[in-house]
C-alpha cells in the first residue's frame, strides 16, 4: 500500500494512495482523525475501484475485509509513503 498525498487539517488529515490486488493497482482515499482514545482511520473506495474489485472476484464481505485491512495498515504504519509533488522544484542556482 502506498500513500501518495497527505493533507493535515487540524485534527483531521486527508490522504490518498493506492494498493494492489491480484496485480491490479487500485486507488483509495482516507481520513485520519486524532480523537480522544487514539487515532481513527476511515478508508473509502470509489465506485470505479469497487467495480474493479468485483471484476476481480471479490464479494461484498471480501471488500469489507479489504477496507478493514487497509485501515489497520495505515494505523499500524505498514505503508509506503510516496508523496507526489504538485510542481517540480527548480534546480538550485549554481554560482561559481
Amino acid at each position: 500500500m502506498y500513500i501518495e498525498s497527505y493533507d493535515p487539517q487540524g485534527k483531521a488529515s486527508y490522504l490518498s494512495g493506492y494498493f494492489e490486488v491480484k496485480q491490479t493497482r487500485l486507488k483509495f482515499d482516507g481520513i485520519m482523525m486524532d480523537e480522544y482514545g487514539g487515532p481513527n482511520v476511515l478508508a473509502t473506495l470509489s465506485d470505479e475501484t469497487l467495480a474493479a474489485l468485483r471484476n476481480l472476484g471479490l464479494d461484498h464481505d471480501a471488500i469489507d475485509e479489504l477496507i478493514t485491512a487497509l485501515q489497520l495498515k495505515i494505523m499500524q504504519g505498514e505503508i509506503h509513503v510516496q508523496l507526489r509533488e504538485d510542481q517540480p522544484k527548480p534546480p538550485p542556482d549554481e554560482k561559481h
